[in-house]
């Protein structure tokens, strides 16, 4: 039987996901000399920039605050499938890293090194990609799943991402590399939303016809 979480984890999942790809172009228009292939999403906001706060508070906290919380109503809703749950525990650390990102701004440049703000920031950055790539490799082993291949690519593609940050020679494409891994990540989120939502509102209409 479905409940209104499910419906609520629907709509938040959505909303986190349009939020975050409106923002994302709508700022990197409106920043002069931003360079989407070769800065992060995160210098959109870095420490002592004109939009910092704006973008940090009305942009990436709402978006992991969403995630969040679409990801927690759906833990409510599930009680059997002890995977989907631990995968749902792994991929909310997307939506806890927005929140942690938000609250420590990266410096400008968003350096591998640098203030203790930094490393914070750096750190949740990591664990976001960790526990994105992990959740989606267990999603990936459910059992019965039609997609379980395409999710587990995905998987490893987020957690290979992680390391190509980090390699110096490719710190011109940073922007390029972590925006493919948001849209993965995002992108499974908005299948999965529409998904939910669509087994709520559409199947009951088609039965009632």
């Amino acid at each position: 039987m479905q409940s209104p979480n499910n419906s609520l984890a629907g709509w938040l999942g959505l909303a986190s996901s349009g939020l975050l790809a409106w923002g994302n172009w709508h700022y990197a228009q409106t920043l002069p000399n931003y360079d989407a292939m070769r800065q992060t999403i995160s210098e959109l906001a870095a420490f002592g920039t004109p939009l910092a706060d704006p973008i940090n508070y009305g942009l990436f906290l709402p978006v992991g605050l969403m995630q969040w919380l679409a990801l927690a109503c759906q833990y409510r809703t599930l009680k059997q499938n002890s995977t989907l749950l631990r995968g749902l525990l792994a991929f909310s650390w997307v939506g806890t890293a927005y929140v942690f990102c938000a609250l420590f701004p990266c410096d400008p440049g968003s350096p591998l090194m640098g203030s203790w703000r930094q490393q914070i920031h750096n750190l949740f950055g990591a664990l976001e990609y960790l526990g994105g790539g992990y959740g989606l490799l267990l999603f990936g082993r459910i059992p019965g799943s039609r997609i379980a291949i395409p999710l587990k690519i995905s998987g490893v593609l987020v957690l290979t991402v992680l390391v190509l940050l980090a390699i110096p020679f490719l710190a011109d494409y940073r922007g390029l590399i972590q925006r493919i891994a948001e849209s993965v990540l995002f992108g499974w989120l908005t299948l999965a939303s529409a998904v939910q939502l669509a087994r709520l509102y559409i199947d009951p209409i088609a039965i009632a016809r």
